[in-house]
């Protein structure tokens, strides 16, 4: 239900009660009939506000203020991290996870985050600042003619400088490639493969 956006389901509901039939508003939007009848049921409850977008994630667990107290004593006390605390807490009958109380103390400041353990970052593309200052050699095998396909490409642009179709990935074919680049785009400052003597 939640793939369609809050005027879609909207929309549903208002051509639904002007009378047109589930299996028409289903065919409309391409979604299951079963769908517009739980779109329809979620209306008659909750009205409009029940069909607006919300967000499918965990909602985060808070913790009660004694647990909290507690937490904040043992780490101010004895300088103890998550999980011995948490073994502490286990001990004494509350079952609070070293997660949840390794993001209280940092919350508040009394440890360092774990950089690690944070968010992945965004990835970063590591290339050279200016064409032809690499090529790369790549060979594949090409499903088509049951040979190898070598291509030469440069690391700045993305450009194919030159390519072929051979029966094996050698040195020979590999230098052939090379002079075909060359010839065509001018020479590279450096090359760079990952087939060791190739």
């Amino acid at each position: 239900m939640y793939k369609l956006t809050f005027e879609k389901r909207a929309w549903i509901v208002k051509q639904y009660l002007k009378g047109v039939s589930p299996s028409k508003l289903a065919m409309t939007q391409k979604i299951h009939r079963s769908a517009v009848y739980q779109i329809i049921s979620i209306y008659n409850e909750y009205g409009f506000d029940g069909l607006a977008d919300h967000k499918t994630v965990r909602p985060e667990r808070t913790l009660s203020p004694n647990a909290e107290i507690s937490i904040f004593d043992l780490r101010k006390r004895f300088g103890y991290g998550a999980h011995r605390i948490e073994h502490l807490l286990k001990s004494k009958g509350f079952g609070i996870s070293h997660r949840q109380i390794a993001k209280l103390l940092v919350r508040n400041w009394l440890v360092q985050p774990n950089i690690k353990k944070q968010r992945s970052r965004n990835w970063v593309r590591y290339e050279l600042p200016n064409p032809k200052d690499l090529w790369h050699i790549d060979w594949s095998h090409d499903p088509f003619t049951g040979k190898q396909l070598g291509l030469y490409l440069d690391d700045r642009t993305r450009l194919v400088t030159s390519y072929g179709i051979f029966s094996n990935a050698n040195t020979k074919n590999t230098i052939l490639l090379l002079k075909a680049g060359v010839k065509a785009f001018g020479k590279p400052k450096a090359i760079m493969t990952d087939h060791g003597s190739t």
